[in-house]
């Protein structure tokens, strides 16, 4: 009796199911190069959008540096009710100005209106209800504003919340640590409250007991940020500072000779004087001479063509007596006490904010829309 086993042969896949499977991949292989490419041609007419949108009227608004109602400024404000966000800006700004034609109640209502679009003309709107409302209910809405915004950790709102308390100014019940908002902004942004600035609460004690260590600390761990604007600055300290303690001559050297290294700023006059300075500082009074004078011919030149010559050329032509007589320039302390320091650091704040809205508007290179 057989066993009624027999092998059978493998079975082959058909050339019907090859073709199937490649179809499948290919089918595949289109799709997602077809969303690929419509990712691009979005992206690339989002640019074109951003771009093109533009009207020549715009340009009016470059012409506007105070309310006053000229033809210039009616079409920036006509700009301004179009939903043009720069426009709106300009014309805020222009309405802040000091002089006959500013009016804070119309800054304000543009400010509302950018409010939406801009977090800094949204808490420069509560500043200003804060400090002019006109009842009591309007002051307390702003400060309300300015301290959702801080607790939102926006870091302009932070720092100016912060000079209210130290200044005894508000009104609603003090929730946060003065130090710690300071503290939480400038770990945010060195921009509201830059690195010279704040190691004068340390040095001076304004929030409690003097500490040069932590000081000098916040100044060269700055320095490696947002080269050359805070390393100049902390130079410039580091030279001329009245506390000895907080005072490094050697660094100071050090790092304004690196700003001036890199050809961009080696001609830039704010940084060579910052390099006197320092050179002074070190007793190395010729070299000083030598460099203040190059700053000041650097200066002299850049005001040469200017109806209003910089209140600065004096003071360049001070530093380069003081230098050829064989002394530092030491730089006077500004703040008698906590409160004009923190006084100062609010009013930075506001006028920083008002500056933010200063735009000027500059044509795309691709045609405009009439």
């Amino acid at each position: 009796m057989s066993d009624g086993y027999a092998e059978h042969p493998p079975k082959r896949k058909s050339i019907k199911n090859y073709v199937i499977g490649a179809f499948w991949i290919l089918l595949l292989v289109a799709i997602v190069f077809a969303i690929v490419r419509s990712q691009q041609a979005s992206k690339a007419r989002e640019e074109q959008v951003s771009e093109v949108m533009w009207d020549t009227q715009l340009l009016a608004c470059n012409s506007v540096y105070n309310a006053e109602p000229t033809d210039d400024f009616a079409t920036c404000i006509k700009m301004a009710e179009d939903g043009w966000i720069d426009a709106a800006s300009r014309v805020a700004w222009a309405y802040s100005r000091d002089g006959e034609y500013q009016s804070w109640q119309s800054a304000y209502e543009w400010l509302e209106w950018l409010s939406d679009h801009d977090e800094h003309a949204k808490l420069l709107s509560y500043v200003v209800l804060f400090e002019i409302g006109e009842s009591e209910e309007l002051k307390l809405s702003g400060e309300r504003g300015i301290r959702e915004m801080a607790v939102a950790n926006q870091p302009a709102a932070s720092i100016y919340l912060a000079s209210l308390y130290y200044l005894g100014l508000n009104t609603l019940e003090q929730r946060s640590n003065i130090a710690w908002l300071i503290n939480r902004a400038y770990q945010q942004s060195k921009y509201w409250i830059m690195p010279d600035v704040i190691s004068k609460i340390y040095a001076n004690g304004y929030l409690g007991s003097v500490d040069i260590s932590k000081a000098k600390q916040l100044l060269i761990e700055a320095t490696q940020e947002s080269f050359p604007f805070h390393a100049n600055n902390i130079a410039w300290l580091f030279a001329t500072t009245d506390n000895l303690d907080l005072a490094d001559f050697p660094l100071s050297l050090e790092l304004a000779q690196k700003v001036v290294s890199e050809e961009p700023h080696a001609n830039n006059y704010v940084y060579v004087d910052t390099l006197a300075a320092a050179y002074a500082a070190n007793g190395q009074f010729d070299e000083a001479s030598e460099t203040q004078a190059t700053a000041l011919d650097l200066i002299l030149k850049e005001y040469e063509n200017s109806d209003t010559p910089s209140p600065e050329i004096e003071n360049f032509k001070s530093r380069l007596s003081l230098f050829e007589s064989g002394k530092r320039y030491i730089e006077p302390e500004l703040y008698a006490s906590g409160e004009e320091f923190f006084d100062s650091v609010k009013n930075r704040v506001e006028q920083t904010l008002i500056e933010n809205l200063f735009v000027e508007l500059i044509a795309p290179e691709v045609p405009t829309v009439e």
